[in-house]
């Protein structure tokens, strides 16, 4: 009931600022919005001044004792009463210029100089307030009433006063200045018919009016302030949505948050419980945000990822306010907050989101649909085909074979007990009688009865059409995927560094993408890089490098297998051919979903503008080379730089591992010179471009992360270490067999060796990230050309130990079965896994507040759900491709 509270005959100088400050009119008693929505001009001036060479200031007595001053209506009156005795200044922390002309005054103007924020509509305020400019000041804001308002003028009394001077003299308002003051406001708006909301509500609309938003944007924004000067619903509502200012401002809380959910609701609890009355038609909303450029930004040394330097502010505007109209329409209240030390705030951006029905589905998208429809329709055709066809009849016509005529209820489980019986019979009469001929007797008889091809349904009579059906069966890719069993002689420690360290991706993944939205990311950022256990995560890039050596090391032990048992003849094209079809359908069907239904699975505050970068480099993806973009905004699927690397090491690799079987020196040397290659290139392009050593930062000022990205991180040439490493490891495993008995002392100095190398490299830059030592161009140049290398070569070691029987526990660990099947899910869940994040990050309606048990639950269902989905997409998109490899080329079918 704030208006009634306004019009008592001591109009309460805190309505009129909370009235002013919302810049929405009045608002219910009901809702305690008092401690947030107060003086937000002031709050914002005061709050966001968070440098560090501010913060004496921040924290001083004189400060807080300000802030609770401006907490309490009875201080705010009694403030407009120092300032008649000329200590009005030692409440204002801002130094304010005195205009030239104090020419058309307004309320606003007034109650800014009040609360001291003399800057409201551009008025100034001299650094001293008498009781005569504020008695001018009350004369003029009566001129400016009666010149702005459309009430008729004419109702006033004969008698009525000239001037606020001799309002203040006259007998009627002695009391002191407060109540002189609300007494002349309650006379003017009483004299023109008015109450206090109505006379801000036509500041408000004059400012609206005067703006350059469009003229639709300008009427729907008059009817919400019509509907909330008569507290209509689906007008609170709208009011109730937008932001207010948070808590945490000292920590930077940069997302000033609104409710999406609340803003396009057609109903509330507090409309469901008081039954309101809607007098007034509805005007559709819009969710929008605006971006404010702040004075300072957080970051680790040497160009950080956490960047605070814009303010966020959620709003609820008329659905026909378009993203220009919502910053101008911003602009409106940040023009009033006074300016930091030169720098003005001011809105840079607005976007508004749209809702699910204003996205409509494009060809591409409907294509996208109808491909993904066409596989699940075979596959679904594929498992009745084989469950149905092979399975089930077979068995049923098996059954009905064995039931006599005689005898229906004679089934198979009769025969086989007589087959039991019979075969006893005669062996005892010959005295004789074996139970183990007894069981291979019902084991011949089963098998030539059930286990017999029946009907020619054997696999070489299959029909293509069939054959490409039981490809896409889920029935038995299932079992294939799940299956944990493994050839002989595979190097079963692979399966668990594979898994652990798609985890580790999963992980580092988790909290860096999450930060993206997250309330507290200076003080949680801050806080986080300061333990040298976060190394494990803040560098956890390197467990990319892990993939490399693992597709290095394979490629080059199974090549040698294959070359030794063909003497050296390899079909070149299947070998190419081969790889490339295992990657790519999954491949570009990813990038189908990525490139058009994710624009439909994300809507709400976060929801980002649509990525065009695959609809324009896709082809490049095709080719495996997208990692040559210059602009990092052109890759598409942006994670999957890996898999293009990965590609053109594959194309290479014959240059490394043919030397090693025909001439091994030769090979030798080769590999230490593509290694040497990789390394002296990765250090020049890094202190040519005065790189950072990681993408977190941890460099000096003189470094520059800017081209870490496109000229570095993806790469082919600064990547290339790791897989040269794992080439020459499968080398070795090839010669060895497998089998090398190493001493236990040089066991145990081998694996201090490769712990202290990968330790150093994980945990090398726990002082760069804390501040302690930020690393020049040249020592970062120098950890870029060899950390990567250094950390393969500490794989490589592992791998080598388990798979010669010198891993000890390690290798009974990482040799666990089931790591088998998540280890065939790899590929798939690092192909999704983003997508499942960006999902579930982008689609939240409120920021997180990080924290480290947040952290834990976001990497398990992160990680749950990624492989859960990757087992979809290997069922439906993966493994079908596979199979059918096999019907293309019938040779591999038979390996």
């Amino acid at each position: 009931m704030a208006r009634e509270m306004c019009l008592g005959p001591g109009i309460h100088i805190l309505c009129l600022i909370l009235l002013l400050e919302t810049c929405v009119g009045p608002v219910n008693a009901e809702f305690s919005y008092v401690d947030l929505v107060m003086n937000s001009a002031g709050t914002i001036q005061k709050n966001l001044q968070l440098q560090k060479k501010l913060a004496p200031l921040l924290h001083s007595e004189e400060f807080w004792n300000w802030t609770q001053q401006l907490n309490s209506r009875h201080t705010l009156l009694r403030m407009a009463a120092l300032s008649a005795e000329d200590n009005f200044t030692s409440y204002n922390r801002t130094e304010f210029k005195e205009t030239s002309s104090e020419k058309d005054l307004s309320l606003l103007d007034l109650i800014g100089r009040l609360i001291g924020n003399s800057t409201l509509l551009n008025s100034g305020l001299p650094p001293s307030l008498s009781s005569q400019s504020i008695g001018s000041a009350i004369g003029q804001l009566l001129s400016s009433l009666q010149s702005t308002t459309t009430v008729n003028r004419n109702n006033t009394d004969e008698g009525s006063p000239s001037s606020a001077n001799d309002l203040i003299q006259s007998p009627k308002y002695k009391g002191g200045l407060p109540e002189s003051i609300t007494n002349i406001l309650g006379s003017v708006l009483q004299e023109n018919n008015m109450s206090p909301s109505e006379a801000i509500f036509e500041q408000i609309k004059g400012a609206i009016e005067n703006s350059n938003a469009s003229e639709s944007c300008k009427e729907d924004a008059f009817r919400v302030s019509d509907g909330l000067q008569t507290q209509q619903p689906w007008a609170l509502r709208m009011f109730d949505a937008s932001a207010k200012i948070p808590t945490d401002l000292l920590n930077l809380n940069i997302f000033w948050t609104g409710s999406y959910d609340e803003c396009y609701s057609d109903s509330s609890v507090a409309a469901a419980l008081l039954h309101p009355k809607t007098r007034l038609p509805s005007v559709k909303p819009r969710f929008c945000t605006v971006l404010v450029n702040l004075p300072f930004a957080f970051g680790a040394g040497g160009g950080g990822a956490f960047d605070a330097s814009k303010l966020k502010i959620d709003t609820c505007l008329p659905k026909s306010c378009s993203s220009q109209d919502t910053k101008v329409l911003a602009n409106l209240l940040l023009g009033s907050i006074p300016s930091v030390r030169n720098f003005s705030f001011a809105a840079s951006s607005a976007y508004c989101q749209p809702t699910p029905e204003e996205v409509a589905y494009e060809t591409k998208d409907i294509v996208m649909m109808c491909l993904l429809s066409m596989l699940g329709l075979i596959a679904v055709a594929g498992t009745a085909y084989e469950v149905i066809v092979m399975e089930l009849i077979p068995k049923f016509k098996n059954s009905q074979k064995h039931e006599t005529p005689d005898n229906p209820n004679f089934s198979n489980l009769d025969r086989i007990e007589s087959s039991i019986e019979k075969p006893y019979i005669l062996r005892h009469a010959n005295g004789g009688s074996s139970e183990s001929t007894q069981k291979q007797n019902v084991k011949e008889d089963i098998k030539d009865d059930t286990l017999k091809p029946k009907h020619g349904d054997t696999e070489e009579k299959r029909s293509v059409v069939a054959k490409i059906l039981l490809a896409f069966s889920v029935y038995s890719n299932g079992k294939r995927i799940l299956s944990t069993a493994q050839p002989k002689g595979s190097l079963k420690a692979v399966n668990g560094i594979r898994f652990l360290s798609m985890s580790w991706v999963i992980l580092g993944h988790s909290i860096a993408f999450s930060l993206q939205y997250t309330s507290n990311v200076p003080n949680f950022a801050s806080e986080f890089l300061q333990r040298t256990s976060a190394s494990a995560i803040t560098n956890a890039l390197v467990s990319v490098d892990t993939f490399f050596v693992l597709s290095g090391l394979l490629t080059s032990y199974l090549l040698l297998k294959e070359m030794k048992k063909s003497k050296g003849r390899i079909n070149w094209f299947i070998f190419y051919f081969h790889r490339y079809w295992r990657l790519t359908p999954i491949y570009m069907i990813m990038i189908g979903i990525y490139a058009t239904l994710f624009n439909h699975m994300i809507f709400g505050p976060a929801r980002p503008p649509p990525d065009t970068s695959c609809d324009r480099k896709w082809w490049m993806n095709l080719l495996y080379i997208n990692n040559f973009v210059d602009k990092s905004e052109d890759l598409c699927l942006a994670w999957s730089w890996y898999l293009n690397n990965d590609m053109q090491f594959y194309v290479l690799s014959p240059l490394l591992i043919v030397p090693l079987f025909y001439k091994e020196m030769i090979g030798v040397i080769i590999s230490v010179a593509f290694l040497f290659g990789v390394t002296i290139t990765s250090g020049v392009i890094s202190y040519n471009y005065k790189l950072p050593p990681s993408t977190l930062g941890g460099g000096d000022p003189n470094t520059d992360p800017t081209h870490f990205m496109t000229s570095y991180y993806i790469r082919p040439y600064c990547r290339m270490g790791p897989y040269v490493c794992g080439v020459l490891t499968g080398y070795i495993l090839h010669k060895t067999k497998g089998k090398y008995q190493i001493n236990t002392y040089m066991n145990l100095l081998g694996w201090a060796l490769a712990a202290t190398c990968a330790s150093a490299v994980l945990y090398g830059l726990s002082g760069a990230f804390r501040g302690e030592h930020l690393l020049s161009v040249e020592e970062s140049a120098v950890y870029n050309a060899l950390h990567r290398s250094v950390w393969g070569a500490a794989v490589c070691w592992v791998i080598f130990a388990c798979a010669t029987g010198n891993g000890g526990f390690i290798n009974t660990l990482l040799s666990w079965s089931a790591f088998v099947p998540l280890s065939r899910l790899t590929y798939a869940s690092y192909l999704v896994h983003l997508i499942v994040m960006n999902v579930f990050n982008l689609s939240k309606t409120r920021p997180f507040y990080m924290t480290d048990y947040a952290q834990v639950y976001l990497f398990l269902g992160h990680l749950f759900v990624s492989y859960a989905v990757a087992f979809v997409a290997s069922l439906l998109f993966e493994s079908p491709f596979m199979a059918l490899e096999k019907i293309i080329f019938p040779s591999r079918a038979r390996k």
